[in-house]
């Protein structure tokens, strides 16, 4: 074997083994289950997997399925697609685990592991080639981005998994401001960002959004800056054409999505800033890990952490070591005017999106001024966007004690970074889950225009029986009344649906005879399910 080749092979394995470790820290309970186990609870993570599955059996034309922005929840209701995250950006992955004949559940595995694949890729690949960071130093900075404990904290949230297309969006920003970098040569990279922002928004309104506003941030803060205004403004005349024209492009591929999406404002109205407040960070988020960390668990009974509020969506802590090591390395190297921007910006975005004593929210400005901020009620979710800032940082710290010779130190502290990541969160068995959904698609009448399951037990809570009868209805292709999802249809009041008692049982009839009047629907023609 040549010098050449045996440094490829190593290179190579050296991915590799990233690879399998970023995997095995982020999906070990699946892994080590042999796949019987899912992350999260039944409920977001279900209904993610609902609208992938919907969104296969729409493309191979499944009658029940036929409108792909028309599933059959809520019933009658129409565009309830778009009440909620589409997926459409990243549901290929998962068509193709499907057309490759796995079954529902191991498919949604596969989809699971195939995008976080894809985060240390090209999180890998953004950090050696884009930032020109060693390969070494780059993995662990890959690793960190796909395992961050922000990232897995949110698991029983996967439509925030796939995050690899702003990394494709940043990657081709950084090309075209190379001062080298011609109008023809600038066309691809240029065509990259426009696509990688269509893509991510069909994929994930959140990145969608925060990739918008971070490349805004940097943009507002890069004219302040004496060095890199005159770079900015330069390619921006030189791949103005290049970018007028494909931004024009994306546009017209975002239009069903915008046209549906204003369909659902119109339904149901935008966000008020309240709905927002309790999602806001505190000062303590940043550092908080929950209950689940392996090496910070048994600080989660501290009284700062306690009094946070909606405390899961509030864990936003990397561990002192991690948040210590990334900033010292962006700090060391803030003489790159690439890096000295992104260290400004994420400064003021930890700045603007915190919430402070008094009451004082600078985020509130942003929501009401900002286009599409309205839309962002968990603002905390800017945690796991800060993994980017925070994969570079580490990367480049590691990268310095490396080049100075302290390799023992690189390896332990990054080992140490990647172990402060450690968690072990809520799962539920995908054989119990399915055996449910097929126990109540038996339970469906035959003739029935459509169905409303109300379960007499609370052994599970009302979300849970929702998902199960979202599933239900597309296996056996009967709509039902009930429904999940990030918004509600008007006048639809039936959120919970366990019946325990006469009061719990006349609010509910209420509820559902005034959705039945509302939308002209038949009374004898709905059944009803009350057994669990």
């Amino acid at each position: 074997m040549s010098p050449s080749s045996s440094s490829h092979t190593r290179r190579a394995l050296l991915v590799v083994a990233g690879w399998a470790v970023a995997l095995l820290i982020s999906q070990h309970p699946v892994i080590f289950s042999g796949l019987r186990l899912m992350q999260g609870d039944e409920g977001d993570a279900r209904f993610v997997h609902y609208v992938l599955e919907h969104g296969w059996r729409n493309i191979t034309g499944v009658p029940a399925n036929a409108s792909f922005w028309d599933p059959n929840m809520f019933h009658p209701a129409l565009n309830t697609a778009a009440y909620s995250e589409v997926m459409l950006g990243v549901a290929p992955a998962y068509w193709v685990w499907r057309a490759l004949g796995l079954e529902e559940d191991l498919a949604w595995q596969a989809w699971c592991l195939t995008m976080g694949s894809l985060n240390f890729l090209v999180a890998a690949w953004f950090l050696a080639r884009p930032l020109g960071l060693r390969l070494g130093p780059a993995v662990m900075g890959a690793i960190l981005f796909t395992v961050g404990a922000s990232r897995i904290n949110q698991a029983n949230h996967p439509q925030l998994l796939a995050q690899f297309y702003p990394l494709l969006a940043i990657a081709a920003v950084l090309a075209l401001l190379r001062p080298e970098m011609t109008r023809r040569q600038g066309a691809p990279w240029a065509a990259l960002l426009v696509a990688s922002g269509v893509a991510q928004l069909y994929g994930g309104f959140y990145w969608g959004w925060f990739l918008f506003f971070f490349l805004l941030l940097a943009t507002v803060i890069a004219l302040c800056l004496r060095d890199l205004r005159p770079r900015l403004v330069s390619a921006l005349r030189t791949h103005a054409p290049a970018l007028v024209l494909f931004g024009i492009v994306g546009l017209a591929v975002l239009a069903p999505l915008v046209l549906h999406a204003r369909q659902v404002i119109r339904e149901v109205g935008l966000r008020d800033f309240s709905e927002a407040q309790s999602m806001i960070p505190r000062f303590w988020s940043w550092f908080y890990l929950g209950q689940d960390s392996w090496l910070y668990g048994w600080t989660n009974p501290f009284v700062r952490f306690q009094r946070l509020p909606i405390p899961w969506e509030q864990r936003l802590g990397l561990g002192l070591v991690t948040t210590g090591v990334a900033a010292v390395g962006l700090w060391k190297a803030r003489s790159r005017p690439g890096i000295r921007l992104l260290l400004l910006v994420t400064v003021v975005t930890v700045l603007l999106s915190t919430r402070y004593a008094g009451g004082i929210m600078p985020w509130e400005l942003i929501f009401h001024v900002v286009p599409g901020a309205s839309a962002i009620r968990a603002v905390a979710r800017m945690g796991i966007w800060l993994l980017l800032p925070a994969s570079v940082g580490l990367a480049l710290f590691l990268q310095r004690q490396w080049d100075a010779g302290r390799v023992v130190l690189a390896v332990g502290l990054g080992a140490l970074c990647l172990l402060e990541q450690g968690l072990t969160g809520p799962t539920f068995d995908r054989f119990a889950s399915r055996a449910a959904i097929r126990a109540l698609s038996a339970r469906i009448p035959s003739g029935c225009d459509s169905f409303f399951y109300s379960p007499t037990s609370d052994e599970w809570p009302s979300w849970k029986y929702q998902v199960d009868a979202i599933w239900a209805a597309m296996e056996t292709g009967v709509p039902t009344v009930n429904g999940y999802s990030g918004n509600m249809p008007r006048g639809w009041r039936l959120e919970d649906i366990t019946r325990l008692d006469a009061a719990a049982a006349a609010r509910q009839d209420a509820a559902l005879e005034d959705w039945v009047r509302a939308r002209g629907l038949s009374r004898e023609r709905i059944c009803r399910i009350e057994s669990q």
